[in-house]
């Protein structure tokens, strides 16, 4: 299992996707909701002067919901990214008119992952003359196979289904999990605790609709301002194809997307030698604070250079595998990287589960294709 960006493989964005096609009835036990424990729903704080962050109070789910960014300048706010659902889209305007009476005029998406940009559409209600940026390449995954699961535009009864019978799949896979004998009790917590975010995430996805981009660009956008300009740069491939970070020059403040998150990176369908190359970049902008995709914000670049660093601890245990004929699948149970999923999740049972998920197998993957000389392609939401 994995998460679902868009409804990937792209993270249920970021999510839970299915390592297969499960199908199965709904529930008839319907589970309770989130508690304020679960801490699902996201909260607004201010990180610094005219710069708040969306982000969940728990920042580790298996179906996450990716930061959001608000910037204030002279005539409106700058959001970077929207939620990954009409439930959280509305949410997040809420939260944003908590701190500011100006208008959101422009929305940039940092990819196309569904936890990302399904939030969109209700922003876009709200403030309809918002301009919605993203670079080049994510908006071709945002029209095109990528996110072909999604209607466009309006809501579409048998797209929604579709999605609806996914969810009834991942309901199934957490059920017979929590039915398993063995769980340690903090892996039964955070099932259990899944189980109430699955719930919630029904009611959130009713009325999928994915709102477009409007503006694009290549390799960098300048939205100025007396106040906090901010730059929209796509530094190179990392997570996707089509990364976006928002950078503001005055405050030195960077907002990532997914190419930095916490507590454990997202390694499904990534460039690796371009991964590490673009936050090697990054990194020579000196942040004064990062504020990743997931996860709280950071003010020093000590978390960076761990993944860096795992980035290139994985790169060097395939590569010899995949050049001496090992098949991709001998390939990942002989891959260990036990010390560098101490470093970050120590020996957390729950945590650890998912960091092999959701790290040491999709990277793991993408290295033995780069060594390989192999293409490596965006999955599909």
């Amino acid at each position: 299992m994995r998460p679902i960006q868009g409804f990937q493989a792209g993270l249920l964005a970021a999510a839970l996707v299915l390592a297969g096609a499960l199908s199965a009835a709904p529930s008839a036990d319907v589970p309770a909701r989130p508690t304020a424990e679960d801490g699902y729903f996201q909260t607004i704080v201010r990180v610094d002067d005219g710069v708040w962050l969306i982000a969940q109070p728990q920042p580790f789910h298996i179906q996450p919901i990716g930061n959001v960014v608000v910037i204030e300048q002279s005539d409106g706010l700058v959001l970077i990214d929207a939620g990954g659902s009409p439930g959280a889209g509305r949410r997040i305007v809420e939260l944003v008119r908590s701190v500011s009476d100006k208008p959101v005029k422009a929305v940039a998406i940092t990819h196309w992952h569904g936890d990302h940009v399904l939030g969109l559409s209700a922003i876009a209600q709200a403030w309809p003359t918002t301009e919605i940026v993203a670079t080049d390449a994510t908006d071709a995954h945002l029209r095109g196979r990528s996110m072909k699961a999604y209607p466009k535009g309006a809501p579409d009864a048998a797209l929604q289904a579709a999605f609806d019978a996914r969810l009834d799949g991942a309901e199934t896979f957490l059920r017979d999990t929590l039915a398993k004998p063995g769980l340690s009790e903090r892996e039964r917590a955070g099932f259990e605790a899944s189980h109430r975010l699955f719930a919630q995430y029904r009611q959130d996805t009713r009325g999928l609709v994915l709102a477009l981009p409007t503006r694009t660009f290549g390799d960098s956008l300048r939205l100025d301002d007396g106040l906090r300009p901010v730059e929209l740069l796509h530094p190179g491939r990392g997570n996707t194809d089509g990364d976006l970070v928002a950078w503001l020059p005055r405050q030195r403040v960077l907002a990532t997307g997914d190419l930095l998150v916490a507590p454990i990176p997202f390694g499904f369908n990534a460039y690796p030698a371009d991964w590490q190359a673009t936050l090697r970049a990054l990194e020579a902008k000196r942040p004064a604070m990062w504020i990743p995709g997931h996860g709280a914000p950071m003010r020093d670049s000590a978390y960076a250079g761990r993944v860096i660093a795992l980035i290139g601890h994985t790169r060097d245990a395939v590569a010899p595998l995949a050049k001496q004929g090992t098949s991709m699948e001998e390939a990942k149970k002989r891959v260990d990287l036990s010390a560098d999923r101490a470093v970050f999740v120590g020996d957390d049972p729950w945590l650890t589960r998912w960091f092999d998920r959701y790290w040491t197998q999709p990277f793991t993957d993408a290295a033995y294709r780069e060594a390989k000389g192999q293409p490596i392609e965006q999955g599909e939401g």
